[in-house]
């Protein structure tokens, strides 16, 4: 009589229980299947990160500019068992923004911004905002190291964003006579976003 064995679905990442031994390998062939059919569709659905980039229109309530000591470690400098080197990067800025949107379809109350930007509450501004999933698909090994291919995936806004640019169409509240943009600014990662 073969024996039976509990094993963990390698797609679920549930335990699957008194598994015949004659069955196991048809369980991991059928999850296998199920993992290339949700990469196939993540892959169908992909789209490059310029074309996740959307444009809303904001009146500015709140603003909090915060700062962030950042550091590196070079992989060079990495050791196992042991203390890495450690090197000061310098600083960042980052804006918080309390804002309520022209669309009332837009849910986003909050916009986080990484640089500088002059924007003052009161001001109109438009933010060129990045709305996607990513997705991770393991793509082989190089030099011992496992690699990935991301694939980006639309999805719709939440309640907080993160904004890629800000333009300035106002300045105390009060809107340029011909519409036209005051200013913009540009965020740390603008240009991974940018179209090559």
């Amino acid at each position: 009589m073969k024996s039976k064995k509990s094993i963990m679905d390698p797609f679920m990442g549930v335990e699957i229980r008194n598994v015949k031994e004659s069955d196991m390998a048809q369980i991991l062939r059928d999850a296998e299947i199920r993992r290339q059919q949700e990469i196939a569709d993540w892959e169908s659905r992909s789209k490059p990160l310029y074309e996740l980039v959307f444009s809303e229109y904001f009146t500015v309530g709140d603003i909090i500019a915060k700062s962030y000591a950042t550091s590196f470690t070079p992989h060079s400098e990495m050791r196992c068992g042991g203390e890495s080197s450690n090197y000061r990067g310098g600083f960042i800025s980052r804006l918080v923004l309390k804002v309520v949107p022209d669309n009332n379809d837009v849910p986003v109350r909050k916009l986080t911004f990484d640089g500088v930007s002059i924007v003052r509450a009161g001001d109109y501004i438009s933010a060129q905002i990045p709305r996607f999933e990513e997705k991770k698909v393991e793509s082989g090994f190089i030099c011992g190291h496992e690699h990935y291919n991301s694939l980006y995936l639309g999805r719709d806004f939440k309640p907080e964003e993160s904004a890629i640019e800000l333009a300035l169409f106002s300045a105390d509240g009060k809107v340029s006579a011909d519409g036209k943009v005051l200013r913009r600014d540009r965020s740390i990662d603008y240009d991974r976003f940018m179209k090559k």
